[in-house]
């Protein structure tokens, strides 16, 4: 059946829409506007394609495979269709595991087919590096051979003629061709940000695999790596056209001179909306930032600066690429909740910036002193999150903000409670299935579920701040999102083998959990005189876990921003898409965790 007029328009500007953010190297949101268009009943053969890429990008390889399989993209026959396959299998391998071998080679398997039926050279130089990594030289060497006859030996048509050449002049140990082609590299600049960070992907691997020569491949990707993911932090002040024009000259500078592949960060009067439209003026991609509830922020952030920032707050908001929303939650005057949105942006941005394969670097338009109702503890301001970025080890810098005037007009805020408020991560869950075990099963289920979870919360100690029971649901909070994450897998590894009485796999049973990072008030019940831990946080991650799927941990974004930030390694967070959660609670951007 031919589609509608209108349903056309749609899939053509949802296809354009998800390609282009790939192109960008944003994964998550493309992927949103293909599930998106897919939710809403359109279909095509390239709508699959990129449905299945930009989830694969995300880093869920056995998702991606599963469904590439299921929309059977492949049927098409287009080099890109075909070439899929093999790069889900890559990513597999690489992700390690006991198969990684096995994987590898049906990796390479499957480019070889894609290059056989194609004769395109993007699968022939996958398939070539995948065999030469596996010491398969003379197979390689078959299709190197093929390739070059391919592309010839002119300058590059466009980014991936010239960077196959560059990957097959590494293979082939040809300094003279490599150096050739990088110093005419104009063809570089005509790659987008997620294709050269593929590239440096590819060849990071195969030096790592011992196939080319590990120089050779650090002057490649020095040469070809996207620009660093900015994460930018500014005073607020009111405005100023002198003032303004002095800043967004000094921003514009640094900009020009890194050339990022993005920009994220919030959306306050005065330095963040500079920042905005620059980027927005380069084209290069903004990603914002809300700390808490976006009509809030804006009456306290923005038009405390003059009304003339409502209005380019605005703009700015609608043509950023994508925004993320820390909380949801009302401002109660607290600076842990700007503390939330500049930890969020500064985790995003590294997310980003390792999908890039580039570095994330943090831009400040700061006074010598931070001063004025938003510096009044070290939570908040601009000197805080300079500290913040800095305590991670990553390039800060420094733009002098100059004169300018911070005398903002803040709406009346509530007043803080006195009841101690801190950032904490959150932990529920709850087992699937609990409702069908017999009476005479509970003291089973007691013991060898609850059992195993109170041991693994007993051996992180004084990590667990409070801890509770009711039924088959668990909660925590826990001082440190890395321990947050260990304790929520260390969990379902626990539960892997249960007495079949408690329910199986193939039956659905299992524990789901979820976590989430913010802000938490402090107190004591004053029913139980037990210690208690409450606000519109625990609200939220209790919305969580019953949509997450069984003997699966799923995280909230600024859990996983959270993660990135204490650079703690062995967890991994793969996108899943914007999820519904339960009880009309709104939709939150989720991923799920694993180990590395």
């Amino acid at each position: 059946m031919t589609p509608a007029l209108d349903d056309a328009d749609a899939l053509a500007g949802a296809e354009s829409a998800a390609a282009a953010r790939l192109a960008r190297g944003d994964s998550l949101s493309a992927y949103d506007k293909s599930q998106a268009a897919r939710d809403a009943g359109l279909d095509s053969v390239r709508l699959r394609y990129l449905n299945v890429r930009a989830l694969a990008a995300t880093g869920d390889s056995a998702a991606a495979l599963a469904r590439y399989h299921a929309l059977d993209v492949g049927a098409q026959g287009d080099a890109d269709s075909l070439a899929l396959e093999g790069r889900i299998l890559k990513d597999m391998a690489f992700a390690g595991g006991g198969d990684a071998d096995a994987r590898l080679a049906e990796a390479a398997a499957a480019y070889v087919r894609a290059f056989d039926r194609s004769g395109d050279a993007f699968p022939g130089i996958n398939a070539a590096s995948l065999l030469a990594m596996q010491g398969e030289g003379a197979q390689s060497a078959a299709i190197l051979a093929q390739l070059a006859a391919i592309l010839g030996d002119g300058p590059p048509a466009d980014y991936w003629a010239g960077a196959t050449r560059v990957e097959a002049a590494l293979l082939q140990h040809d300094g003279a061709a490599l150096a050739r082609l990088l110093d005419g590299g104009g063809w570089v600049t005509t790659g987008d940000a997620a294709s050269r960070a593929s590239t440096c992907l590819q060849v990071r691997r195969l030096a790592a695999s011992g196939a080319v020569d590990s120089a050779a491949a650090r002057t490649v990707c020095a040469a070809l790596r996207p620009g660093p993911v900015v994460t930018y932090s500014g005073h607020m002040f009111r405005s100023d056209a002198a003032a303004e024009a002095r800043i967004s000259a000094a921003i514009g500078a640094e900009l020009d001179q890194l050339a990022p592949s993005a920009l994220v960060g919030p959306l306050a009067c005065g330095a963040d909306i500079l920042f905005a439209e620059a980027a927005l003026a380069r084209e290069i991609d903004l990603v914002v930032v809300m700390p808490f509830d976006g009509d809030d922020f804006k009456a306290i952030s923005v038009l405390s600066g003059g009304a003339a920032w409502g209005a380019r707050h605005d703009a700015a908001l609608a043509a950023a690429s994508r925004v993320v929303a820390a909380s949801a939650a009302q401002f109660v005057g607290d600076d842990l909740q700007f503390k939330l949105g500049s930890l969020t942006g500064m985790g995003v941005a590294i997310l980003r910036a390792a999908a890039l394969e580039t570095d994330a670097v943090q831009l400040v338009v700061a006074q010598g002193e931070d001063v004025g109702p938003r510096a009044r503890s070290e939570h908040a301001g601009t000197h805080a999150d300079q500290a913040m970025w800095q305590a991670t080890g990553r390039a800060s810098i420094a733009i002098a903000a100059g004169p300018v005037d911070r005398r903002l007009d803040f709406p009346p805020t509530p007043a803080m409670a006195p009841v101690p408020r801190g950032q904490y991560a959150l932990l529920f869950g709850d087992y699937a299935g609990f409702s069908k075990l017999r009476e005479a099963d509970l003291p089973l289920f007691e013991q060898d579920v609850l059992g195993r979870i109170g041991a693994v919360l007993a051996a992180h100690g004084d990590a667990v701040l409070f801890r509770n029971t009711w039924g088959d649901a668990v909660y925590a909070v826990i001082e440190q999102p890395q321990a947050a994450a260990a304790i929520a897998l260390a969990i379902q590894a626990v539960l892997r083998d249960l007495p079949a009485a408690l329910g199986t796999a193939a039956d659905g049973a299992g524990m789901r959990i979820g976590l989430h990072y913010g802000p938490l008030f402090r107190g004591q019940d004053p029913v139980t005189a037990a210690a208690s831990w409450y606000g519109t946080e625990v609200t939220r991650t209790a919305r969580i876990e019953p949509v997450t799927p069984t003997r699966s941990v799923f995280c909230t974004e600024s859990f996983a921003a959270a993660l990135a930030l204490a650079g703690t390694g062995g967890f991994d967070c793969h996108y899943v898409g914007r999820i519904t959660l339960a009880k009309d609670y709104g939709a939150l951007a989720m991923y799920r965790l694993s180990d590395l």
